[in-house]
């Protein structure tokens, strides 16, 4: 998916540029009769199904055609108006009619300003739609009311749900969001709840400001922009993304007071709301990862920050930044000496872009990351220390530091560093290689901010042999340089533009060093190499240590060395969260190796690591019906004097599969002592840290037989909590006949090779 996203209808077209959509708070004056929530209704789960699934292009077109040709005028009830919108047509088609024609209601104009109570308010019949739709135009009833009362009238499940939400009212990185009470809807189609929240969805505010912020960098340019306090402007639109979005989104701008509306898996706490990144619809709509801590507040640490984020593909976007300055939370002000220019870096690795942040000042700073024409996300940047001598960055490419799509569309792929920033220990003669893949001239260009170009010509030069290109740095000194990289057609007139970029800094580059190496240098440095080449990770890092203790001249070897070191450190995280079988381990490894360089390198790891995460996914979501069940339940079961046949199969598979011996479960008497254990024992506990890796084939061909005479329904209808157990063991002898029979797929090729090479 690329950046930016899809029109919709009553959508502005563009944005006011530099003005970004807040969220408005929905008023809580509506008429009784929203609050008798789930009454008979189907219980807050996550859903199967997401929206993508569920809702197609032939549903939005077929509801939306619908919508247009309904006037309110026509009908003298919300029953008779919810009929005409959803006759003959399925659920979910019926919700987005539904949907669609509240947002056409509000689409002229702005949404008119409350009226002055002439007196006659009392003689307004309440349960007129029109009488309705202008109240909820005017701000005094909620589009909530308006939608929950339509979707009932249409016999659509919909309940009220009140929580926190990042509206205007928030900023970034608060702390205090007790006063953020907002309310949106959960409507209940194709077998599960799926959010709705009509306000967000029909409505906008753009060009709000506190008026405590102040511009002072974009895109490497300084500014002194301090904002106007300014309450915005209200406009309407129908913006899908409000339309069933998905719940592990949602959790990220609202937050109900019942955390089983968040309906999600693992429930977010109050604190995890607070401290969750501020992302916008653009950066889901497009894919868009944190790879860095996903929090909105940032601490500086060296009076530095990094952020970075990762693109779904390697689809080219522009990523672009505001950086603001905030003169009324920050204690000092920020010195009007100094022009913030070129103290943002934008680095692009592999799929990852990285903003690396300098403050030249303490005080409280605020980060915008845009992909394209979408806001993807902001962030509180915090500097707490005394900070002083802090330099802006040489440059500032547009197309950031390090090779990227521009630099594949130049005709230059990187062969040595793939990277954009170049940390050089000791030294200060280095060579960058690249493959040249069509007939280009080559420039290249070495930066400093007080050395003159002129100086810097002599220290960089290239040479191309065939179709491969070395580029030999050279630096006159320790410090801080950039590297530009610029290619044109050799058939072109064109000008020159800029391919690549590199971030070159240096230590100690200024020391002398001899000709030559002794017997014990040369040891060190071929040890470095020999473990370069190997596996053996502490072996490696022991070399690379006794290398850099020894003060040798990199000369490309210690670069090799961090690298591998960088990969054999992934690979063993991968391997360790596989063997340990570690859901969040498994998580953080797979994000750790997708994120870097060597992401193709260590594919078959991490899709491996992904399929078993899926798997611990499932196993954990089988068991959630058994771990909500009461006490009582299992008290029920275990009270048996003389259980059904199906009583004894079921409970009989369930401790088969939960690793107890057939000696063991031979008598109903056995099971009911193995119901009655608590603690560790406890059979609640033992299906929570149930792991299917112990579960082995006769295990499982045993459990199956139990289990054969039975169908779901059958036990259901006999006993509800025989029915969950019954749940349990069919899903977990499917997923472990799935996993012997992926095993078995594996395998067999395996062999047959073998046989045919004897």
């Amino acid at each position: 998916m690329g950046c930016g996203g899809s029109k919709s209808v009553g959508v502005e077209a563009t944005k006011p540029e530099g003005k970004e959509e807040d969220y408005l708070r929905e008023p809580e004056n509506d008429p009784e009769g929203l609050e008798d929530v789930l009454g008979g209704y189907p219980p807050p789960k996550p859903s199967p199904n997401k929206k993508e699934h569920i809702f197609t292009d032939r549903d939005k077109s077929a509801a939306d055609a619908r919508a247009t040709q309904i006037s309110v005028e026509d009908y003298q009830s919300l029953g008779d108006l919810a009929r005409a919108l959803t006759h003959g047509l399925n659920d979910v088609q019926k919700v987005r009619t539904i949907f669609t024609w509240i947002g056409l209601q509000g689409r002229v104009g702005n949404i008119p300003k409350s009226k002055k109570n002439d007196g006659n308010n009392n003689t307004e019949d309440v349960t007129s739609p029109q009488i309705i739709v202008q109240k909820v135009l005017q701000r005094q009833f909620s589009y909530n009311f308006l939608f929950v009362s339509l979707c009932r009238a249409a016999h659509i499940p919909c309940v009220l749900i009140r929580g926190l939400g990042k509206s205007v009212a928030y900023e970034v990185g608060d702390q205090d969001i007790d006063s953020l009470n907002n309310s949106w809807t959960a409507v209940y189609v194709s077998g599960g709840w799926h959010f709705v929240f009509p306000l967000w969805a029909f409505s906008a505010v753009v060009g709000h400001s506190t008026g405590t912020w102040t511009l002072v960098e974009t895109q490497g340019k300084g500014a002194r922009e301090k904002e106007d306090k300014s309450s915005g402007r209200t406009i309407s639109r129908i913006n899908d993304y409000f339309f069933f979005t998905e719940p592990e989104e949602f959790i990220y701008c609202c937050f109900p007071y019942d955390y089983k509306w968040q309906l999600l898996l693992r429930p977010f706490t109050k604190q995890d709301f607070i401290d969750i990144s501020y992302c916008k619809e653009g950066f889901f709509k497009n894919r868009y990862r944190i790879t860095t801590p996903a929090k909105c507040l940032y601490t500086s640490a060296g009076g530095v920050c990094d952020i970075e984020i990762k693109k779904p593909n390697k689809e080219d976007c522009v990523h672009t930044y505001k950086l603001y300055f905030n003169h009324g939370q920050s204690k000092t002000t920020l010195p009007s000496e100094i022009q913030l220019e070129r103290y943002v870096a934008v680095f692009n690795e592999g799929l990852s872009v990285r903003f690396h942040i300098r403050f030249p000042s303490e005080g409280v700073y605020k980060m915008t990351i845009f992909g394209g024409r979408s806001l993807l996300c902001e962030f509180r940047l915090d500097c707490n220390e005394a900070v002083s001598n802090v330099k802006p960055f040489p440059c500032h490419p547009e197309s950031g530091f390090g090779p990227n799509a521009v630099t594949e569309e130049s005709g230059l792929l990187a062969q040595s560093h793939k990277t954009g920033f170049i940390s050089m220990k000791s030294t200060k003669n280095f060579n960058i290689k690249f493959h040249v893949q069509r007939n280009v001239l080559i420039q290249t260009i070495l930066v400093h901010n007080t050395v003159e170009e002129e100086t810097l010509n002599k220290h960089v030069n290239h040479k191309m042999k065939g179709q491969e290109l070395d580029i030999n740095v050279n630096l006159p000194q320790q410090g801080e340089y950039v590297l530009q990289i610029n290619t044109k057609d050799k058939e072109s007139g064109d000008s020159y533009k800029n391919a690549c970029n590199y971030l070159l800094t240096s230590e100690n580059m200024n020391k002398k060093r001899k000709p030559y190496e002794n017997a014990l240098e040369k040891k060190v440095r071929k040890m470095l190499q020999e473990c370069s080449r190997s596996k053996d990770l502490e072996a490696l890092q022991k070399a690379l240590d006794e290398f850099d203790k020894t003060d040798l001249e990199d000369k490309g070897d210690r670069q090799k060395a961090v690298e591998r070191i960088h990969f054999l450190s992934l690979r063993k995280e991968l391997k360790d969260a596989i063997a340990r079988r570690h859901g969040e381990k498994l998580e953080e490894a797979i994000q750790k190796a997708k994120s870097s360089e060597f992401e193709s390198s260590l594919q078959s790891l991490i899709k491996e690591a992904e399929e078993l995460l899926s798997q611990l996914r499932r196993l954990r979501r089988f068991a959630h019906e058994i771990l909500e069940m009461q006490p009582s339940t299992i008290s029920e079961i275990h009270s048996y004097k003389y259980p059904k046949p199906l009583a004894y199969d079921i409970m009989k598979a369930t401790y088969t599969l939960l690793g107890e011996q057939g000696k063991h479960v031979e008598e109903w008497e056995q099971l009911q002592a193995l119901m009655r254990k608590k603690g560790k024992q406890g059979l609640l506990l033992r299906v929570r840290q149930f792991d299917i890796v112990h579960v082995t084939e006769n295990m499982i061909n045993h459990a199956s037989q139990l289990l054969q005479p039975y169908d779901e329904e059958r036990v259901r209808n006999s006993s509800a909590g025989l029915g969950t157990f019954y749940k349990w063991t069919t899903d977990v002898t499917d997923e472990a006949t799935k996993s012997e029979d992926s095993l078995t797929e594996s395998v067999v090729p395996e062999n047959m090779a073998k046989t045919q090479n004897k």
